[in-house]
């Protein structure tokens, strides 16, 4: 039993490397094929294949390459955006994981590092991803709490309104949309703490004056516009 046991530990160190150098090169051709030059892509696939060591997913590390590079940011600063974005995620898996998601998708962790990033802390992450009905809500429920707090909200306020849009059943259109709600409600005059009261009480589920605000402008970048169905249907159904 022993020899066996030896046997497949030796394996498992023979495949490993070989799988760390199969990803890697998969974010490679990746870059590459989106105009990376080669040397800037090696060093991010390094980067990668080091994260994803540690649990750490390679596609968010990837897209902050690429869209570094579009922005013709230079290379050594992409490079050392992409290693601070892994370190970053490493800390925002385990703060997701310490809500009860063991393994993780890598837009959740994704989103739980940008919204670290501005200045939510570990336990507030956790709070929205335990609101979240299922793990594919946490993600968006955590750039919308990213954005309100972004917009002046203290990061208390921006989730308690995150989780309370949960808890009440709003619909996924209806949660996207409060930043815009609390974009117009501060144009309007009204103080941070109105905000959080107005929009908790039901009066920023998305309407205005009796119809939805609908143009979207304050809508956190990382999450794509709703269709018309998901207006109607994609509601969430709190824990």
């Amino acid at each position: 039993m022993t020899a066996i046991r030896g046997a497949w530990v030796a394996a498992c160190l023979l495949v490993a490397p070989a799988a760390l150098t199969a990803q890697a090169a998969g974010v490679e051709q990746r870059l590459e094929a989106r105009g990376v030059p080669a040397g800037l892509a090696r060093e991010v696939a390094a980067i990668a294949a080091d994260a994803s060591a540690r649990g750490v997913p390679e596609g968010p590390l990837a897209d902050k390459a690429i869209e570094g590079w579009a922005k013709q940011v230079p290379a050594p600063r992409i490079v050392s955006a992409v290693r601070r974005f892994a370190q970053e995620m490493s800390s925002a898996r385990e703060a997701v994981r310490g809500a009860g998601i063991e393994v993780p998708s890598g837009q959740v962790i994704a989103a739980a590092a940008e919204a670290m990033r501005s200045g939510m802390r570990p336990e507030q992450v956790r709070t929205v991803v335990r609101a979240a009905a299922a793990a594919d809500i946490a993600a968006p429920g955590l750039s919308v709490a990213a954005a309100l707090s972004a917009q002046g909200l203290g990061g208390d306020q921006a989730v308690k309104i995150v989780v309370g849009a949960m808890r009440n059943h709003q619909s996924m259109a209806e949660l996207l949309d409060l930043p815009s709600v609390a974009r117009e409600m501060h144009d309007q005059g009204m103080s941070p703490g109105d905000i959080e009261h107005r929009i908790l009480d039901g009066g920023g589920s998305g309407q205005q004056d009796g119809k939805r605000t609908g143009d979207h402008g304050d809508r956190p970048p990382s999450v794509p516009p709703t269709s018309g169905h998901d207006h109607e249907t994609g509601h969430l159904i709190a824990r």
